[in-house]
């Protein structure tokens, strides 16, 4: 599978010889040294915590880190972007496509190679419309998963992951058709996955329609929604009884945006790539201060419902609804910008693709679930004959959890260290710390809130090469490990909940 990877970059970077830097799209080379938790050394925390060293990852990260985009932004990527976009044979008819391949170098030196939503486009713009106005239709050879539904990227679905992993081998293509004209845009699409089915032992094509709409009632004023339905296959434990238990999701988004000064912006990871030299698209533009004030307010929401199996009642299935909201609010006064960043999510939101805890089912009758909610209040301040702008972060968030009447960890027969009903917090999908099942007699422990401060500076060297620096500290009290008992069962312990960390980065983005 290497040497397969490595034809495959090197016979792409010979195609476009003579070789010209912009092939290489959204490029992100990240040099780092970090240490998430100075505190605590290998072996003393869950998950395990080294002390510092060059590399990070995830656990480097904050709750209120990276809201918009699917990267912890300590990657060394690249999207490697072959583009065409020629006038049609018919007027008014113009064609793109553009093989787009994400290059991903992984902590071992070995580089991932996947498509990146590659396509192919047809716009047509009738007479009289606008330049930006138009008839298109995008058809997506491998995966569609930059068309989504939802707005943020933290809680935008609808992408290939709908059909949960068991689509991951033969990817999930589709196409688009929307019309744009200068106040608004509506579309229409669909997708299509191979997933095995149990019951018969052979993969069975399942669907998905979306659809959505936008509209500027005022320059300042931008109302969107959208909505969607999916199969999802049959509940695998239940097809291998002979059990037919189809599971399927629809759901609906909408955002209402009020922004002044500023447009109406897209996370970078919904955006198709393209390498037009004659349109050229600057995908990490410096920030720019024009002075004045400009902001933008926006208010996002989102409700699902899929069918899940009911565990009370063997072969049933029920709806479980899933809720999320965000609210993002930014403001630009001269040199200073400020940021207020607030998310809810049920926890039936944060599991939505799996499907579920346990997977593929419901949550037991008289389960206390509790969503995750947070609040993060951030600013910083230019320096523009410094080219330096520090910041600050502070976040308060109450996690996700549950607490089920009947034991659900563990499987049929779990071990006994989790026959038990503790309490389970679940910091993102399937990212779970169990705590006691009391606390001191006080009764059954509880999920508490989760305080983040982080202190930030950005040093722009050039256009493209910037230092980066985060100190940031977190008080969680849910932090657990297990550890043996006097019986020498390991159960679930509290950790210290203090933790101090830092990220030091340079790092080039063209």
């Amino acid at each position: 599978m290497k040497t397969l990877q490595k034809l495959a970059l090197t016979g792409l970077i010979s195609l476009s010889a003579p070789a010209w830097a912009s092939d290489f799209v959204d490029t992100r080379l990240s040099f780092v040294f970090a240490d998430d938790n100075v505190l605590a050394g290998s072996g003393e925390t869950t998950p395990n915590s080294p002390n510092a060293r060059f590399g990070a990852g995830n656990q480097n990260t904050q709750f209120y880190d990276n809201f918009n985009t699917r990267f912890s932004g300590f990657e060394s990527l690249s999207n490697i972007v072959l583009y065409k976009r020629a006038p049609a044979f018919f007027e008014g008819l113009t064609t793109e496509a553009a093989l787009t391949l994400l290059v991903l170098e992984r902590p071992s030196g070995q580089v991932a190679i996947q498509d990146n939503s590659s396509y192919i486009r047809l716009n047509y713009q009738p007479p009289g419309w606008g330049e930006k106005e138009g008839i298109s239709l995008v058809g997506f050879p491998v995966s569609a998963d930059r068309f989504r539904l939802g707005y943020a990227y933290r809680i935008s679905w609808g992408g290939s992951g709908v059909f949960t992993t068991r689509s991951a081998t033969n990817g999930v293509p589709g196409a688009k058709l929307q019309i744009t004209r200068d106040r608004w845009y509506a579309y229409v699409g669909g997708k299509t996955a191979l997933v095995q089915n149990e019951l018969i032992l052979e993969e069975t094509t399942l669907y998905g329609v979306m659809a959505g709409a936008g509209v500027d009632i005022l320059e300042t004023l931008r109302v969107e929604a959208g909505g969607g339905y999916f199969q999802k296959g049959l509940v695998p434990g239940l097809a291998t009884l002979g059990v037919e238990a189809p599971v399927n999701a629809a759901g609906v988004s909408g955002q209402v945006v009020y922004h002044v000064g500023v447009p109406v912006g897209t996370s970078v990871d919904f955006r198709l790539y393209k390498n037009d030299p004659e349109i050229y698209e600057r995908f990490f533009a410096p920030e720019k201060y024009p002075g004045g004030l400009s902001y933008s307010v926006s208010l996002e929401g989102s409700y699902l419902s899929q069918t899940l199996e009911k565990p009370d009642q063997f072969g049933a299935t029920e709806p479980q609804g899933a809720t999320a909201l965000a609210l993002q609010a930014r403001a630009k006064l001269g040199f200073l910008r400020l940021s207020l960043l607030g998310l809810y999510r049920s926890l039936s939101y944060i599991q939505f693709d799996v499907p579920g805890f346990p997977p593929f089912q419901d949550f037991p009758e008289g389960t206390k679930l509790n969503p995750e909610m947070f609040l993060a209040l951030g600013a910083d301040y230019h320096l523009s004959e410094l080219h330096f702008t520090p910041g600050f972060i502070f976040g308060i968030q109450r996690p996700a959890s549950f607490r089920s009447p009947t034991p659900i960890l563990g499987g049929n027969n779990p071990p006994p260290n989790l026959q038990g009903t503790p309490t389970v917090v679940v910091r993102d999908v399937n990212q779970l710390s169990i705590l006691p099942e009391t606390c001191g007699g006080s009764g059954p422990c509880g999920a508490e809130p989760i305080y983040s401060a982080k202190a930030t500076f950005r040093w722009d060297l050039s256009d493209s090469v910037a230092a980066v620096g985060e100190v940031y500290y977190t008080y969680d009290t849910n932090r657990t490990t297990f550890r043996d008992d006097i019986t020498g069962v390991a159960q679930p312990t509290f950790e210290k909940p203090h933790a101090l960390g830092f990220n030091t980065l340079l790092q080039a983005r063209f």
